[in-house]
């Protein structure tokens, strides 16, 4: 079973780990052992923070309230069992903005959970393949403009971005760990030492 969580990224001169909702060390489960600060990215403030299972509440909100407390960008990204990875950001300047990666498998999640995947022949049922298709080609229509985004966000935090990098990387679909997949994302977005 791989990786269920998220990764906070923003900068602040302080722990990010003293700031709401971080400080309250728990996750959306209510453990209080499942938030671990990754690491620091230079000497700008720029930091990561690892939360399994994901934080409490809407990611819009935690996202608004962390950038309200650091006066910058913030951004997260939600794994799913290391497959893929839904990024969200917001920046003053720019708003919010969220995209997937690796759509073949990004489309999987977009399916609803009361269609049922098998048929009675053990095969993906005709509704499952359906929503998966209608899914994967609404992630990939979109995704130039998302890469646009993600770059706007990177320009906002004062990043220096490879537009087309971004976009080669939101569209692969064969990858080993998504969570190792989002800090390339993090590279081609301009963060400086983004690694895990």
């Amino acid at each position: 079973m791989g990786f269920w969580g998220e990764y906070v990224v923003a900068r602040s001169d302080k722990p990010l780990l003293e700031l709401e909702p971080l400080s309250a060390g728990v996750c959306q489960d209510g453990h209080d052992s499942c938030i671990d600060c990754l690491s620091a990215h230079g000497d700008d403030g720029w930091q990561t923070v690892a939360v399994h299972h994901g934080l409490p509440g809407r990611t819009p909100d935690t996202l608004k309230a962390i950038a309200a407390q650091t006066g910058s960008p913030a951004l997260i990204v939600y794994i799913c069992d290391s497959d893929t990875g839904h990024v969200q950001g917001w920046s003053a300047q720019g708003g919010f903005f969220g995209t997937w990666f690796t759509p073949d498998l990004a489309a999987e999640y977009e399916v609803p959970n009361d269609i049922a995947y098998e048929d009675e022949t053990g095969m993906p049922s005709t509704a499952y393949q359906a929503a998966w298709d209608s899914a994967h080609s609404r992630i990939v229509g979109e995704m130039p403009q998302r890469a646009r985004d993600a770059c706007a966000w990177a320009e906002a935090s004062g990043w220096h971005s490879d537009p087309e990098k971004v976009l080669e990387i939101l569209l692969a679909d064969r990858i080993e760990y998504a969570e190792h997949h989002f800090f390339e994302l993090l590279r081609a977005m301009g963060l400086p030492a983004a690694g895990m």
